[in-house]
């Protein structure tokens, strides 16, 4: 269980990293996105996130990332 907990929390800093990285790029090549759209995907992000940490904690619930534990 705690080898699951762990690649979720990769895996969920793992989106964050890519998304500010993605923003800092566009930021630097001089395409700057308006604040409420950049509130609007960081809100996408923080869902994925829920998603994928209900996913982990549901009964019978797994994510196919994940290493199969067992057989």
């Amino acid at each position: 269980m705690i080898e699951r907990v762990i690649y979720a929390l990769l895996y969920i800093c793992g989106l964050a990293l890519c998304f500010w990285l993605i923003i800092w790029v566009l930021g630097v090549l001089g395409i700057n996105l308006p604040s409420m759209v950049v509130n609007i995907l960081v809100v996408m992000l923080v869902l994925v996130a829920i998603l994928i940490l209900v996913r982990l904690f549901w009964p019978g619930g797994d994510f196919p990332l994940w290493p199969r534990s067992g057989p």
